[in-house]
């Protein structure tokens, strides 16, 4: 179920782009500094999109390997403070307080 409904949803995504693609075939030009770039606007707006999604990757990146880094010191934390738990709980099961 889960393959099929990803299947349906890629199949519907590129039938948007397709259809986005073939209704803004138009040329626009470009200008950035001494640059002038002629292309369609589809392409432009896709290479905009692409370079956006990039840049978030390569700034997000570091975060993210430092919040893991972070959560597998916290986790080894609180397996030590569970064991200690256990062990004081053996020990008052052992030799309770009267």
């Amino acid at each position: 179920m889960k393959q099929t409904t990803y299947i349906i949803l890629t199949i519907i995504t590129l039938i948007f782009i397709v259809v986005f693609t073939l209704q803004n075939t138009s040329e626009v030009i470009v200008n950035l500094l001494l640059w002038n770039i002629k292309t369609s606007l589809a392409l432009l707006i896709f290479s905009l999109f692409s370079l956006g999604v990039l840049i978030s990757i390569l700034i997000f990146t570091p975060v993210i390997m430092s919040l893991k880094s972070s959560l597998k010191k916290d986790e080894k934390i609180i397996s030590k403070l569970r064991g200690s738990h256990k062990e004081n709980s053996d020990l008052e099961q052992l030799n309770p307080l009267e």
